[in-house]
């Protein structure tokens, strides 16, 4: 039996743009090929990877590594599938094909759910509303004696006696995005270098407080300026300010927080 698909080479042009990574690489291949994610694809666009890092040979080396060892791990699939019986494995033995296979349907599904994210934030579905219950009133008013002239009279009654109170004016709910909870989180991270996720909690124990705090630690940590601590699964998040944090300015911290 020959392996006649093996040697069908796709006329696929290799895209100039990086990708974030081999995965990424990969899975592009994969999808423009319209093949599904399995050892046998992974054989078929092993030839089109390596050409991407023939013309990459001039990027940084700790980019160009990765690919590297992706590469190898594609030579030996294809390798393996070009012979006429595949090696024997011992049952406890992964084999590579499969194994990568499964790393790159895992590598797709986040990506989907990261794309989806995405376009939830662009379409500004960043907020929930809380919808009240509608309750079922079914009380029973005895109107009995009770004449139509009566009733305009008690309602032209209620309309002077609310037109005569003047409002004491609005009452708004302070608007909380993430960057004014990094600016305090900073402030307080100057003052305290060595703190927790409780102590940034403060005495505002409301479930936005406690996400927004969250957040502003994820963030500060994605940018190195703290390190956090954990030291078992519940346990209160230890945050220690690196000395960056006592240069970095309110409005160097680089978010989108238009909402």
């Amino acid at each position: 039996m020959t392996n006649s698909w093996l040697r069908q080479t796709t006329q696929y042009e290799i895209a100039t743009d990086l990708y974030s990574g081999p995965l990424d690489l990969l899975l592009d291949l994969i999808q423009k090929a319209e093949l599904d994610i399995t050892k046998l694809a992974l054989a078929q666009v092993t030839d089109q990877f390596l050409a991407y890092i023939e013309a990459h040979r001039d990027l940084e080396p700790d980019y160009i590594s990765e690919f590297l060892v992706i590469a190898a791990k594609l030579v030996q699939i294809k390798s393996e599938a070009l012979l006429p019986r595949p090696p024997a494995r011992e049952d406890d033995e992964e084999d590579p094909g499969e194994a990568l296979a499964y790393q790159l349907q895992l590598y797709k599904k986040v990506k989907d759910a990261a794309h989806w994210l995405g376009h939830r934030m662009d379409a500004k579905l960043r907020g929930y509303l809380h919808v009240p219950r509608a309750y079922d009133v079914r009380a029973q008013i005895d109107l009995t004696g009770v004449e139509v002239m009566d009733l305009i009279a008690a309602l032209e009654s209620l309309l002077i006696e609310n037109s005569a109170v003047e409002p004491e004016g609005i009452i708004s709910i302070p608007k909380l995005t993430l960057k004014l909870k990094l600016e305090e989180v900073i402030s307080r991270l100057r003052v305290l270098p060595r703190t927790s996720f409780q102590q940034l909690l403060g005495t505002e124990r409301t479930r936005l407080n406690m996400i927004l705090v969250f957040l502003a630690i994820l963030e500060l940590t994605k940018q190195s300026l703290i390190i956090t601590e954990q030291q078992d699964l519940f346990a209160d998040i230890r945050v220690t300010a690196l000395d960056c944090v006592l240069d970095v300015g309110q409005n160097e911290i680089d978010i989108d927080d238009e909402n």
